[in-house]
């Protein structure tokens, strides 16, 4: 009977452990003094600093400290914690009430003298550690108080102390515990790694890594020493370990294109520039000059992966170094470590380090492991002193060097610009600091005029508006500037006006990917392609439907690219006939890769294959391509340009036959800012973000809605007709069940089930991607009987689209948004905003967007997940005329209104969007010089893009400024 009393109290005693341990931590029963603890963990606060054995902060894997904890007393979530490295019990004096300090925390042999800890888990899976009063809990936390540095050096004696703010509201009180000896699942993500690039992590390679984290690596813990990273073609990786939530972002940016030779055909020059100056040969030495126009050029040529000759092309020189060791302020090259030569044998290498996204330390080639201390290049000395080109430390300010392409464009705005012949035009004009645009001159055209109301409001540029000249051509215009000193400066613009263009509006499509993965066939397309057409998703525009990756033949063979017969037996031209057959209006888009292999490592890319593949999609029918960056093989100017003017030449023939334009997206994530060169390259649109994600906020790698957003929303002078910002597809309608989709910042797995985005989040969605002018592609399943397809074993609602999702997705008011002729994106105001940090869930945002005809889109997003009450816009901060009267028309709540001098939004609720149209009552336009030749003619219908259209169109049309859907 005694027995089983003891083995009842046992029992007992173990549920009550149960009971009071937080989740995530698991108590040790083995006491020190009989063995080791069963569950030891190591402590690190969101700083990214771990408790030493004297828990004072470290960042040296070697001194990271091992704490048990033990479970305290009937009350909830207190535990004892024992210093396993120390030996000792964390203890502290116990008191009425605690003060913010340092060294609270102290160490004791015996657990009679140990003090008890209350340990909360937070919603991240962090914790918060909280001393005992005589009373209670005291409302005060375990943290380096004041911070690491002077009072809590790093490897240094002094104790943990406490601090007011708990681990919600400052990192230092934000706790994880990771247990010792348990291996973690790392899961390694990556948007656009090059084909020659290796990831060696404690000994593991790793080539192709994507966007899906499709590979990882079990460890307990990996930190920045563990990873190498080879790397050649002008690449730097930047890698960003999560520790807290085991994954690894490895973000690769080309910061130069090698050339082949000094002899080679193609060459790709760049300007060197440290903070205030640029190198140039001045006699016999390498000195500097600050005007970007008398630059030396240079070239660099790969050696060996990852190591460049640097070859001043202006000079005819090499550039070397004869000591690997920081220089003096020398202001003749004859002195100093860095020199020059014609003779390449004389001649060595040099290698870059990563300073930041933009900047690279140059540092001898022979260095192995540089650091900060590295000596690179360097005026040694400065510039004031004229010191010539040396060495010194790699973290001085004056060793960040860009590499300047000269051939792109200096402008802060698009200089390639697109219209269609006679339609209403606009090319907004914001300008560097210290520049202003002083005139334009406009050749033969006669139709634009520059315009200055601008420039004391808001985002405060001039721009140039009217109506694109009536005959189809290429024409140009002049910008004339002045800088702070009074320099002149010109740019041109093309502006090419086409009725063949591309897509004069954003593209609409349904995309496989977030639903189907690679899980995709002949017969799902056509299901998808019947519910389009029962929601009446194809009228609204969505007309156009995409294969992405996994549609080929498996292979690594570019030559054998084709279509799986498992898949689409009939073949792709058999799926458009399918799809025909449904709607006349739905298109085939297909996907590709600018490289050796897709993302998916599935099928082979189409570098130097651009001509032969894209003649093969076109004889299958195919109207669109979607271009990844994947195991790239070249720059992405190069492998886009390449294709771009294969589609340039395969539209050219098809616009001699009467057909419609081949569309091409370039989807590179934005890593190498293609808003600045995609129209160039031939693209009509290009995604400026990774992978989105259905969730609110998101992460740079894994964005939601409002993190996409927040990566776009300063890129407005970019966009215009036939050239867009793409902010990837909608998550509407997925309800949390998709693949990829649900790979977010917080749920780090493809599939599986995640809350997904609420009605008022899915709204705003739709409302942001309209005002932004980015393409809509939709990605949800749309059959009658909805399966997970790259989410297996999930539970589906049937249907899993809702009236709610419908009603959004084809909300012609919106759509006509997205849709209007024009092609702006909206502008942030920032000035009108409080939601000013990216990824922030506070505050709300404004933005405005000119549509034809003088009328005005106004949209305000609430970022938070509580209500916020918004104040009065003043009409003249938004382009608009004070004291001019206004219709108002709120785009999703269906009512109108009269409005004078303000808009007032009032309170929005969690997460909504509210849009605004805005008309000027009186005759006169608030866009100067803009055509209204079309809100005049009332017996004319006319398409969203400006073009006359029958009475019977089917579509979105204009008649008399009201919007018909047929």
């Amino acid at each position: 009977m005694t027995h089983c009393l003891r083995l009842l109290s046992l029992v007992v005693s173990a549920m009550l452990l149960a009971v009071k341990a937080v989740a995530g931590i698991k108590v040790s029963q083995t006491l020190p003094s009989a063995g080791k603890p069963e569950h030891c963990y190591t402590m690190m606060n969101a700083n990214n600093y771990y408790c030493n054995a004297t828990t004072s902060p470290t960042q040296t894997k070697d001194n990271y400290a091992q704490f048990a904890f033990y479970a305290a007393s009937d009350k909830a979530n207190t535990y004892y914690i024992y210093n396993v490295t120390a030996s000792k019990w964390v203890s502290y004096d116990q008191a009425d009430s605690y003060s913010a300090q340092t060294g609270f925390v102290k160490m004791t042999d015996s657990k009679v003298d140990a003090a008890v800890y209350k340990i909360s888990e937070l919603s991240t899976g962090a914790y918060e550690i909280q001393p005992y009063t005589t009373t209670g809990v005291a409302a005060i936390y375990l943290n380096w108080y004041k911070g690491v540095g002077n009072d809590n050096p790093t490897d240094g004696n002094v104790t943990l102390g406490l601090w007011t703010d708990n681990g919600t509201k400052d990192k230092g009180s934000n706790w994880t515990l990771k247990e010792v000896g348990v291996l973690q699942k790392y899961t390694l993500f990556s948007d656009g790694m090059p084909s020659n690039a290796t990831v060696i992590i404690n000994g593991q390679s790793f080539t192709g890594l994507n966007a899906q984290g499709d590979q990882s690596i079990n460890a307990e813990e990996i930190l920045a020493s563990d990873i190498t990273v080879k790397v050649g073609g002008g690449y730097l990786a930047k890698v960003t370990i999560d520790n807290a939530n085991y994954q690894i972002d490895f973000k690769f940016i080309q910061y130069f294109t090698p050339t082949a030779s000094i002899d080679a055909e193609k060459q790709y020059p760049y300007i060197l520039k440290m903070p205030s100056a640029y190198i140039k040969k001045s006699g016999d030495n390498l000195a500097h000059t600050t005007s970007a126009s008398d630059a030396d050029r240079f070239v660099l040529i790969e050696a060996e992966q990852g190591k460049y000759y640097i070859y001043d092309r202006t000079a005819g020189c090499y550039i070397y170094y004869t000591n690997v060791a920081n220089g003096s302020n020398q202001t003749t090259t004859a002195n100093s470590n860095v020199k020059y030569t014609t003779d390449k044998a004389t001649a060595n290498t040099w290698q870059l380090m990563m300073l930041s996204e933009e900047t690279v330390a140059i540092i001898p080639g022979s260095v192995e492991n540089p650091t900060g201390n590295t000596p690179s290049f360097n005026f040694t000395g400065g510039i004031d002193n004229n010191a010539v080109l040396n060495l010194y430390n790699a973290n001085d300010r004056n060793s960040a060097w860009q590499f300047i392409d000269p051939s792109k464009t200096p402008m802060p705005f698009a200089t390639l610009m697109y219209a269609l012949p006679g339609a209403q035009y606009i090319h907004k004009l914001p300008t560097k600091t210290g520049e202003t645009v002083t005139s334009v001159d406009f050749g033969s055209i006669s139709t634009l005029a520059l315009h200055d109301d601008r420039v004391a409001i808001g985002n405060k540029y001039k721009y140039i508006s009217g109506t694109a000249p009536a005959e189809e051509g290429e024409y140009e215009y002049t910008l004339n500037l002045t800088n702070e000193t009074g320099d002149e400066i010109q740019s041109k613009v093309r502006l090419i006006v086409s009725s063949h263009l591309q897509s004069p509006t954003p593209m609409m499509a349904w995309l496989t990917w977030n639903w189907f993965a690679r899980a995709i066939s002949h017969d799902k397309m056509v299901e998808i392609a019947k519910g389009l057409e029962k929601y009446g998703l194809i009228e609204a525009g969505f007309n156009t439907i995409v294969l992405d990756d996994a549609w080929a033949s498996p292979t690594n063979d570019k030559a054998a690219l084709t279509y799986d017969p498992a898949k689409f037996p009939n073949g792709i031209s058999g799926l458009k006939t399918a799809l025909k057959g449904i709607n006349n209006k739905l298109k085939v888009g297909i996907y590709s890769d600018a490289g050796s292999m897709t993302c998916e490592n599935y099928q082979p890319g189409s570098y130097g294959y651009e001509a032969a593949h894209l003649a093969l999609f076109d004889s299958w029918g195919v109207d669109m391509l979607k271009y990844d960056y994947c195991n790239s093989q070249a720059g992405t100017k190069v492998s886009y340009t390449q294709m771009g003017n294969a589609v340039a030449k395969l539209n050219e023939e098809r616009q001699t036959k009467g057909e419609i334009p081949f569309v091409f997206n370039i989807c590179e994530w934005g890593k190498t800012k293609p808003w600045e060169w995609g129209a160039e390259a031939g693209g009509s649109s290009w995604r400026a973000t990774s992978d989105a994600r259905e969730d609110w906020i998101g992460n740079n790698s894994r964005p939601g809605v409002l993190g996409g957003v927040d990566e776009v929303r300063k890129l407005w002078m970019y966009a215009g007709v036939n050239r867009f910002n793409d902010l990837d597809m909608m998550c509407i309608g997925l309800h949390g069940l998709g693949g990829p989709s649900n790979n977010t910042a917080g749920h780090q797995s493809n599939g599986g089930q995640i809350t997904g985005l609420t009605d008022a989040q899915a709204r705003s969605q739709m409302s942001l991607w309209c005002m932004f002018a980015s393409p809509l592609a939709l990605t949800c399943d749309l059959r009658e009987t909805p399966k997970g397809e790259a989410n297996a074993n999930v539970q589906m609602p049937n249907p899993l689209i809702t009236d709610a999702d419908i009603a959004t997705l084809t909300n012609t008011e919106v759509l006509a948004i997205n849709q209007d002729a024009l092609g702006q994106q909206a502008e942030y105001m920032e000035a009108l905003s409080t939601g000013t940090s990216n990824y922030s869930n506070t505050g709300y945002d404004v933005y405005v967007k000119d549509l034809t005809n003088g009328r005005m889109a106004v949209s305000v997003t609430n970022r938070s997940t509580t209500a916020v009450s918004v104040p009065d816009i003043q009409l003249a901060s938004i382009y608009l005329k004070a004291d001019s009267k206004y219709t108002c028309r709120d785009i999703w709540a269906g009512t109108e209104s009269e409005i004078e001098n303000t808009l007032s939004p009032g309170t929005l609720q969690p997460c909504e969007t509210k849009v605004y149209v805005l008309t000027e009552k009186a005759p006169v336009t608030s866009l100067s010089g803009v055509n209204t030749s079309l809100a005049s003619k009332g017996s004319t219908r006319y398409d969203v893009s400006g073009r006359k259209v029958a009475e019977d169109y089917k579509g979105l049309s204009i008649k008399d400024g009201q919007k018909t859907l047929k």
